[in-house]
C-alpha cells in the first residue's frame, strides 16, 4: 500500500450546482484522482447528525456498484481487495478516509467532491482544514430558486412521487432539507471566517454554461495542477428530468430566498450574482 497523501482538492457544493460535472470534468486531468465514486461524506458525517442516517449507506451502495462493474478486473492488482477494504467497519472514520485514498499515484493531486461539506460548522471547517493541512476549497453557487427547485424535481423523481398531487408538491417544497442546501447567507461567512481567500475558490454556476473552458483554466491555476485539454465539457452530467412546478409553490420558494439574494448581492456583487 502507498504511503496516504489526502487530498488536497475538496468542492463543497451547493447540491444541484454542477458539483458532479466538475467531478467528471476534472477527472480527465492525469493529474487529479479520486476514489472510485463521487461523495464521500468523511466530514459530515463527523459533525453533521443528519448525515449519519443514510452516509454509511451511500457508501456501501457506491462500493458495491463497483465490485458489480464488468471491468473491475482490469484495474491494478488489488483494487478489488481495495473495493473491499472500504466496506469494513468501522466505516467514515479517520482511518477509513485516509485508506479510501490510499491507492492514489503519488504524481496526482486527490479530490474529494462533497456538496454536503457546505453546511459544516465552524468546528467541522476548523477540523477539516487541520486534516487536511489547508487544501483548496471549491464551492458553486447556483441561483437560490432555480437550486431549490431542482432539488425538488430530483426529490420527486427519486421518490417515485405523483407530480399532479399538489399536496406533494407542498410537502417537498417545505422539507428542511431544500433551504439547508442553499443556505448561502448561513454556510458562506463560516467559510470566509475559517479559509484563507486563497485557499477558497466561489464560482458562479451560470459560468459552466457560458465559459466553461475559460472557468476550468481559473479552477486550474487556483489548484495549482497541470493544464489539460477536456472534452465534453458543454454537456450536462445527470440532467434532471423536467417536471411541471406548480405556481404557487414557486411563488413561496422565491419569498422564502429573498434574504439568499440579498446576502449574495452584499457578498459578491450584482455581477456575481446576474451569473449564478
Amino acid at each position: 500500500m502507498n504511503q496516504v497523501v489526502l487530498p488536497k482538492i475538496i468542492c463543497i457544493g451547493a447540491q444541484k450546482a454542477g458539483t458532479s460535472w466538475l467531478h467528471e470534468t476534472l477527472l480527465q486531468n492525469p493529474a487529479v484522482w479520486s476514489p472510485p465514486f463521487k461523495e464521500l461524506h468523511f466530514f459530515d458525517y463527523k459533525f453533521i447528525p443528519d448525515s449519519r442516517k443514510w452516509a454509511k449507506w451511500h457508501v456501501r451502495s457506491n462500493v458495491k456498484k463497483n465490485l458489480e462493474k464488468e471491468f473491475w478486473w482490469s484495474e491494478s492488482v488489488g483494487y478489488e481487495d481495495y473495493l473491499r477494504s472500504l466496506l469494513r467497519e468501522p466505516i467514515l472514520n479517520g482511518n477509513w478516509y485516509k485508506n479510501a485514498f490510499s491507492i492514489m499515484p503519488h504524481d496526482c493531486v486527490g479530490m474529494d467532491v462533497t456538496p454536503e461539506y457546505c453546511q459544516l460548522s465552524d468546528e467541522g471547517i476548523e477540523f477539516l482544514v487541520r486534516f487536511l493541512e489547508k487544501p483548496k476549497i471549491i464551492y458553486i453557487i447556483r441561483d437560490p430558486i432555480d437550486r431549490a427547485l431542482s432539488q425538488i424535481r430530483m426529490n420527486l423523481t427519486r421518490n417515485k412521487l405523483r407530480s399532479g398531487d399538489m399536496g406533494v408538491w407542498r410537502k417537498l417544497s417545505k422539507e428542511p432539507v431544500i433551504w439547508q442546501r442553499g443556505n448561502y447567507a448561513e454556510y458562506i461567512p463560516r467559510w470566509d471566517k475559517n479559509i484563507s481567500e486563497d485557499n477558497i475558490l466561489y464560482i458562479p454556476f451560470g459560468r459552466i454554461s457560458q465559459e466553461p473552458h475559460t472557468l476550468l483554466c481559473e479552477i486550474e491555476k487556483f489548484l495549482g495542477i497541470q493544464s489539460h485539454k477536456y472534452e465534453g465539457v458543454e454537456k450536462k452530467v445527470f440532467s434532471g428530468k423536467e417536471a411541471y412546478i406548480p405556481d404557487d409553490v414557486k411563488t413561496d420558494i422565491k419569498a422564502n430566498m429573498e434574504i439568499q439574494y440579498e446576502f449574495l448581492k452584499n457578498r459578491f456583487g450584482k455581477e456575481f450574482v446576474r451569473r449564478v
